[in-house]
């Protein structure tokens, strides 16, 4: 009996001890599910400490309010909308997914104590501008268009302070492309771009002189074009006041006139053109030199050349010339690539990019003496 009763005990012992460890169990995975960010919370604190003692100790005991997130969590991480306050004063308010910017959002650039300032509203991909947005400038100039890798790249329109404004084409953050400048003074250009400045086909009409020139531009300034007047049909001209009533006659002059003037300046403009292959072929952007059919061929032929690190050499892209029917001399090719590669001159690990503009350099070069090319 007295065994039974012995039993009897321990046993029950053994099942209390269960039912706590359960409940111990059970309360850790409830604690840890409310510890786990997931869904709307209120507010998310990111605290530092002040500057220690010598000895250690903190030289005050309060901590600092670093940084601080509101919004929506998944699994842990920052997951639809929030918004972000920033250690120092910015703020941003917009999507989220994977703990980085993603979405449509707007970041605010702190100016002062309660004084801040919109700097960007637009898409965001993994914590960069890239999508459509519109970016104010502290300069007071403000950009609207297409953006990638937090520069505008594409399709874009920018108003500057000064009253001017560009619309055309952008390629990592610089005016690239075909673009229409305004001024605000009301002279009008629209040409082609690289690297933020005029180069190639372009014509700058002159609103006070009623002149447009057309022409060829070199780095930023007129090379060689044609200057004539341009009628507006809705000036009416002011009759000035005929203060000398006698005709005048005036003097036999011997006519002056360039000979051949077509021909002079079809071979002017060649020549400018001429000078600027090798600077256009580098700063040119790819899809600007060729349409999407011809670059999906080019790297065909890339490809068929190619090695598993997806780079050919020289002597492969010698050999895809011939086949295409250009004769290029080697010496003439390692030159061209050399100013393409640049500081990284390897012509045994030629890449795809590299390998399209030695070919846009070859198809312009055509027709011209070789040696006479810029190199």
């Amino acid at each position: 009996m007295y065994q039974d009763a012995s039993y009897y005990s321990q046993s029950q012992q053994k099942q209390s001890v269960k039912n706590n460890s359960m409940k111990v169990a059970r309360q850790w995975q409830i604690n840890d599910q409310k510890a786990e960010k997931n869904g709307l919370h209120k507010a998310i604190y990111w605290v530092k400490s002040q500057s220690k003692n010598e000895d250690g100790t903190q030289k005050q005991e309060r901590w600092i309010a670093d940084q601080k997130y509101v919004g929506d969590w998944n699994q842990n991480k920052k997951c639809g909308f929030g918004v972000q306050y920033y250690g120092n004063g910015d703020k941003y308010e917009g999507g989220w997914f994977d703990n980085q910017r993603n979405g449509q959002g707007t970041y605010w650039v702190s100016e002062g104590k309660n004084k801040m300032r919109r700097e960007y509203t637009g898409d965001w991909v993994n914590d960069k501008k890239t999508g459509k947005g519109t970016m104010f400038y502290q300069n007071g100039n403000r950009y609207d268009g297409l953006w990638q890798d937090d520069k505008p790249h594409g399709e874009g329109r920018m108003i500057y302070a000064n009253g001017d404004v560009y619309e055309g084409a952008w390629f990592k953050g610089l005016r690239s492309g075909y673009g229409v400048l305004t001024k605000r003074n009301g002279d009008h250009f629209e040409g082609y771009w690289v690297n933020d400045k005029r180069e190639g086909q372009g014509s700058y009409f002159f609103a006070t002189k009623n002149q447009v020139f057309v022409g060829e531009w070199v780095d930023d300034m007129p090379k060689t074009g044609v200057y004539s007047e341009v009628e507006d049909p809705y000036t009416v001209k002011e009759e000035r006041e005929k203060h000398f009533m006698d005709p005048y006659v005036l003097p036999d002059v011997p006519k002056v006139e360039l000979q051949d003037p077509t021909n002079v300046l079809k071979e002017s403009m060649e020549l400018a053109r001429k000078e600027r292959i090798i600077y256009r072929a580098i700063h040119i952007p790819l899809d600007e030199m060729y349409s999407k059919q011809e670059m999906e061929d080019l790297a065909l032929q890339f490809e068929s050349a190619s090695n598993q690190e997806h780079k050919i050499t020289l002597i492969n892209s010698k050999a895809i010339f011939q086949s295409m029917g250009f004769e290029i001399e080697e010496k003439l090719l390692q030159s061209y690539l050399k100013h393409l590669q640049q500081d990284k001159y390897n012509e045994f690990e030629i890449e795809l990019e590299t390998f399209m503009r030695l070919v846009a350099i070859i198809l312009e070069s055509q027709g011209y003496d070789q040696s006479d090319i810029n190199i």
